[in-house]
């Protein structure tokens, strides 16, 4: 550990003498505040422990709190009382030019952070776990709080935390907050998003009415959260011409308004192609791949949202992730989330021949 972070985490234990605290688990807790101020998928892969709390805590009023770029994801959601926007900047790429002023600033002075305040939890949970959501929790008047040891801090004022381990699955160790609180009915670790039967039938219509068993729906996203990240889009384009030649297919391109350019350039290659990137709300995107028969994308928010409707998904690996065995322990799903990258001697990403191959497979044309 870096002196850096030894200081700030004794300065932070020493805040917590100043603070009103709980030793013990409030018993009929009134109030709980999930923290998840980060990105889409971050959010997507945590969403089993809202079910866990209130399943736990069934009369207790359950807040999820997160940037306003994700509050659609949680609407129609059973276990959530209420959503709050905590538009932290930290941890995200939502909010850019982030500094650790900017970060005290918010906690000290913003009015969401004077509104987390008002409300008076009786627990709260820093999902990610950091030094800036501890002090959050702190600044809140939260007497029982939890975090995170061992990835970005914080850990030493709060009661209780889960322990960091790159090899877990995200929303795994996320139900162990659940546990730590005493739950031991536990959901499955899978995304949940909750659709009305109008955004259901709204993305089927996005599709062709299909007229024989064989054809097959697939998604495409080439977007991700940074270029190294992203299998490239020349890729993308070579695998986009191996699979309209195959016929029998329809593919529509999703993303966010930054993936409109490319999504254009994948559209051009094929009638069977059509580009809906940048035009599409989440929940009209998530409604459109819960439709689909396959999902391809990078590591991005595309293959949480397929994972919730047990959509298969072949994940592409870019250049910056040197195991894909880690990445598909600490964000993959079992049984229908595919990864494809780097591993061991394999130095490469995979071709566009290759994917081809595992979709070939997948779909059985």
């Amino acid at each position: 550990m870096s002196a850096k972070r030894k200081f700030a985490d004794g300065a932070i234990w020493l805040a917590t003498n100043f603070i009103s605290s709980s030793k013990k688990i409030p018993e009929i807790p009134k109030s709980i505040l999930v923290l998840r101020n980060n990105d889409i998928g971050d959010l997507l892969i945590i969403t089993p422990l809202f079910e866990a709390l209130k399943r736990r805590f069934p009369d207790a009023h359950i807040v999820a709190g997160v940037g306003n770029w994700n509050v659609e994801i949680l609407k129609l959601n059973p276990y959530i009382s209420e959503i709050l926007t905590v538009n932290a900047p930290w941890h995200n790429k939502f909010i850019p030019n982030k500094s650790w002023r900017d970060a005290l600033n918010y906690i000290a002075f913003s009015s969401e952070s004077q509104e987390l305040a008002k409300r008076r939890f009786d627990i709260g949970i820093d999902v990610l776990g950091s030094y800036f959501g501890s002090l959050l929790m702190m600044r809140s008047g939260i007497p029982y709080r939890l975090g995170v040891k061992g990835y970005a801090g914080g850990h030493t004022a709060v009661q209780q935390y889960v322990e960091y381990n790159e090899y877990e699955q995200v929303g795994r160790s996320a139900l162990r907050f659940a546990e730590l609180l005493g739950a031991t009915e536990l959901p499955e670790c899978r995304p949940q998003i909750f659709l009305s039967a109008s955004e259901v039938e709204a993305g089927q219509r996005r599709w062709s009415i299909k007229t024989r068993s064989t054809e097959k729906r697939i998604v495409i996203g080439p977007g991700g959260g940074f270029l190294e990240k992203c299998w490239p889009l020349e890729n993308y384009a070579e695998l986009v011409k191996m699979l309209t030649e195959i016929g029998n297919l329809e593919v529509i391109i999703l993303g966010g308004k930054q993936d409109r350019e490319a999504g254009k350039q994948l559209a051009n290659l094929s009638p069977l192609v059509k580009s809906l990137a940048g035009d599409l709300t989440l929940r009209e995107s998530f409604a459109l791949v819960a439709a689909a028969d396959l999902v391809i994308c990078n590591s991005s928010m595309l293959m949480h949202a397929a994972a919730a409707f047990s959509i298969p998904t072949v994940v592409l690996l870019g250049d910056c992730f040197s195991s894909t065995k880690q990445h598909a322990a600490q964000w993959g799903y079992e049984g229908v989330c595919h990864i494809f990258g780097k591993e061991g001697d394999r130095l490469e990403v995979y071709t566009p021949t290759e994917v081809r191959k595992v979709i070939a497979n997948l779909l059985k044309i």
